[in-house]
């Protein structure tokens, strides 16, 4: 009798234990990738971000955890784009999953395909912290990452072809829908195209150039470095609220000298949300996008817009 029941016992924990490997195990470095592979992959993915939403993934540190999640992983996703330069590249030589290793079929360059904007023509100290091969936020703008998401579903294909049609349908109702709604918004700015903004750092740059709105101004005097005072002064004494209509700035940064400037001038400071999971509501992609573009359709509107 006890061995029956033992046997039963075992044969529950076997069965959970089955049950639980049968979702792919996926790392991503950051929340919207790990976005995404849930928009592909739905029920048949596990998936784990190595970076929190409200962390820059540009300074992350590489830790065991790292090493240990992406060595039990089926598929790895970054960036790419150099955001994780430093410290991806140390993670996946700890690894023992040589699979995930860039080159490997569970590695995955969400960003290859996808046509960058702000490529250096050369690159020295003096430019601040740049990315050779272009600004690596492609995903705040859904459109652009259809891409990435392409990239993901050819990942998880090659690890999980027997699932291949589901990735595919779920790939194509993500760019059905993400098309419509980068639409939606790109009309409802349309009376705004050539709105000035200034923003803080290059994040939200993709995203403004969809919805026709024009970068005149940046607070970082150089990428990665911080504001000093005569460079706020500066832009104080050139802009007023009739050549910007917003400050655009991201979370982890200074926002009293986004206030400040925001302030001079004499405009709204929006304070816009970075990843996914960064702000109520952008759960996704798509809702990110839209979280982003209605703050900052307000504070246009704030100021009279054009």
């Amino acid at each position: 009798m006890k061995i029956v029941r033992l046997h039963a016992i075992v044969c529950i924990i076997m069965f959970g234990v089955l049950n639980s490997w049968s979702q792919l195990r996926v790392t991503t470095t950051t929340t919207d990738l790990a976005a995404l592979v849930e928009t592909i992959g739905g029920d048949l993915v596990d998936v784990t971000s190595l970076s929190r939403p409200l962390q820059d993934a540009h300074y992350l540190d590489a830790t065991p955890g790292m090493v240990v999640r992406i060595s039990r992983s089926d598929l790895f996703v970054e960036n790419g784009f150099e955001l994780e330069t430093g410290w991806v590249p140390e993670v996946l030589r700890e690894t023992r999953n040589r699979r995930v290793r860039r080159g490997g079929e569970g590695h995955v360059d969400a960003s290859n395909g996808i046509q960058a904007i702000q490529i250096p023509q050369s690159i020295s100290r003096d430019q601040g912290d740049v990315h050779p091969s272009g600004n690596p936020h492609y995903t705040l703008e859904p459109v652009l990452a259809q891409q990435a998401a392409r990239n993901i579903a050819d990942g998880l294909i090659r690890v999980d072809g027997a699932n291949s049609e589901t990735y595919l349908k779920n790939l194509e109702q993500y760019i059905e829908r993400s098309n419509e709604i980068v639409e939606k918004w790109v009309e409802k700015f349309e009376p705004y195209s050539g709105t000035s903004i200034i923003i803080y750092h290059k994040h939200f740059d993709y995203m403004l150039k969809t919805l026709g709105l024009d970068i005149v101004d940046a607070i970082e005097p150089l990428p990665g470095i911080a504001p000093s005072a005569g460079h706020v002064a500066t832009l104080l004494s050139t802009f007023d609220s009739e050549s910007v209509r917003a400050v655009i700035m991201e979370p982890w940064h200074d926002q009293r000298v986004g206030k400040q400037v925001a302030e001079g001038i004499g405009v709204d400071l929006v304070v816009g949300c970075p990843s996914v999971g960064s702000c109520d509501g952008a759960n996704c992609v798509i809702t990110l996008f839209e979280t982003n573009a209605a703050k900052i359709y307000e504070a246009i509107n704030a100021t009279g817009g054009n």
